[in-house]
C-alpha cells in the first residue's frame, strides 16, 4: 500500500461574516489576544489518499493562520510522504519531525491522518489500536469564561456551562490581581463548592504577582493555576509551583517534544496540556503522555480547533494511564461541530470516543467548500 496524495485544506470561518458586529470577548477572550485580536476559527484539514483508495483525515491546529501551515503541508511534508507506506507511522513520523522547529502544527494534522488511515487498513477504532481504552468515558471542562465586563456576567456564563451538563469549567484571568478575585469569587459563589473550578492566566503575570494571585486562589478551591507566566518560562513555572498550594498546569501553545521534556526536568507542572493538533498527533501527544507518566505528571489536553480535532484528542485521552481532564472549547466556532457529519458525542460532564473504524468520521464536504480559504 502506498500513499498517492496528500493533500492540506485551510479553513476560516469569519466572526465578522457570522455575526456582523463581534463582541469584544469573543475578538479579545485572553491574555494573550489583547493585542492580536482573535478574527475567526481556522482549521487544517488534511487528506491522505492511497492506491488501494483508503483516504485518512487529520486535523492541524489553524491558529494563528491556516493557509500557512497548509502550504506547509502541501510543499514539504507531502513529497516525503508520497510513495510511502502509510502503515511505517512511526518511520514516517520521525522523518517529518526532524523539520519540527518550522511547523510542528503540520506533522500533527499528517500524524492524524496517518492514524485513521491505520484504523481503516485494519477495521478497528483508535482506542483499540492505540492499546485498549483505560476508561470509556473522558471527563471534560467547558471553556472558557472569556474577559466579560463584570463578576455578575462571568457568574452568568458558568451557569450556562452548568445547564449545558458541565461539572468542571475555565475561567479566564489576568486582567490584575483584584480584577481576577472578584471574577473568581463571583464564578464560585454561582456554580457551589462541587463543581471544579480552573483559572487559566495566558501568561498575565509575573513570578510575584503569581504566587500572591495563587494564595487568594486557594481560598476560593480553584482546581489549577494555568500559564501564570509565559509557558516557556520553565525556571519561572518551577519558583511558582515550589511555593503555592496549587496545582500549575502548561503547555498549551508548545509544539515540540523537547519543550514538554524542558517543563518535566524543570520540575515546572503538575499537568501537561498538549494540543493533538499542535504537538506532533498521536504520536507526539502519546509520547510526552509516556514521559510524564515516569515523572508522576498528568495530561490534560488542549482542546481549541475544530470537531477532528476533538474527536482524536478523545481517543487519545481514553487509553492515556496518566489523563486528568479534557478541555472541551466552547468559544463560538462554526467549524466545530460541522466539519464532520457525525456528532461528538457529549452527557453530563464526560465525552466518548467514537466506535468506527480509525477515527469513525467522514468529512462534511459542503462545510469544506464553504470555508475554504485557499
Amino acid at each position: 500500500m502506498k500513499i498517492t496524495q496528500v493533500e492540506a485544506i485551510p479553513l476560516f470561518a469569519s466572526f465578522a461574516e457570522a455575526l456582523g458586529n463581534v463582541p469584544s470577548e469573543l475578538a479579545h477572550p485572553a491574555f494573550g489576544m489583547r493585542a492580536n485580536p482573535l478574527l475567526g476559527q481556522g482549521a487544517v484539514v488534511v487528506r491522505l489518499s492511497t492506491d488501494e483508495g483508503l483516504v485518512g483525515i487529520g486535523e492541524a491546529m489553524g491558529r494563528p493562520g491556516p493557509r500557512g501551515t497548509a502550504a506547509y503541508i502541501n510543499d514539504v511534508l507531502a513529497p516525503m510522504l508520497i510513495g510511502a507506506d502509510p502503515r511505517h507511522h512511526q518511520a514516517l513520523w520521525s522523518a517529518m519531525y526532524e523539520e519540527i522547529r518550522f511547523a510542528p502544527m503540520g506533522i500533527s494534522g499528517v500524524d492524524m491522518a496517518l492514524w485513521d488511515l491505520r484504523g481503516k487498513i485494519y477495521g478497528d477504532c483508535l482506542p483499540n489500536l492505540l492499546g485498549g481504552p483505560m476508561r470509556e468515558a473522558v471527563e471534560a471542562y467547558a471553556s472558557p469564561i472569556p474577559y466579560l465586563p463584570t463578576p455578575d456576567k462571568s457568574a452568568e456564563k458558568a451557569r450556562e456551562f452548568l445547564s449545558a451538563g458541565f461539572r468542571a469549567l475555565k475561567l479566564k484571568i489576568g486582567r490584575g490581581l483584584t480584577t481576577d478575585i472578584a471574577h473568581v469569587e463571583a464564578v464560585r459563589a454561582a456554580i457551589g463548592p462541587a463543581i471544579k473550578l480552573l483559572v487559566d492566566a495566558n501568561g498575565a503575570y509575573t513570578v510575584s504577582q503569581s504566587i500572591a494571585l495563587a494564595k487568594d486562589l486557594v481560598k476560593h478551591s480553584v482546581y489549577w493555576l494555568e500559564e501564570p507566566v509565559h509557558p516557556e518560562y520553565a525556571d519561572d513555572l518551577a519558583r511558582i509551583r515550589r511555593r503555592v498550594d496549587l496545582p500549575i498546569a502548561s503547555g498549551e501553545w508548545l509544539g515540540s517534544v523537547y519543550q514538554f521534556r524542558d517543563l518535566l526536568k524543570a520540575e515546572a507542572v503538575d499537568a501537561l496540556m498538549p494540543n493533538i493538533t499542535r504537538c506532533g498527533g498521536f504520536t507526539g501527544l502519546l509520547k510526552i503522555a509516556d514521559m510524564a507518566v515516569l515523572e508522576n505528571v498528568t495530561v490534560a489536553p488542549h482542546g481549541v480547533g475544530a470537531g477532528i480535532g476533538i474527536v482524536a484528542a478523545v481517543a487519545a485521552c481514553a487509553v492515556m494511564p496518566n489523563f486528568l481532564i479534557y478541555e472541551y472549547n466552547q468559544l463560538f466556532n462554526p467549524l466545530r461541530h460541522t466539519v464532520m457529519r457525525e456528532a461528538i458525542p457529549f452527557h453530563d460532564g464526560v465525552l466518548k470516543p467514537l466506535d468506527g473504524p480509525g477515527l469513525g468520521i467522514s468529512l462534511n464536504e459542503d462545510t469544506i467548500a464553504r470555508y475554504r480559504a485557499d
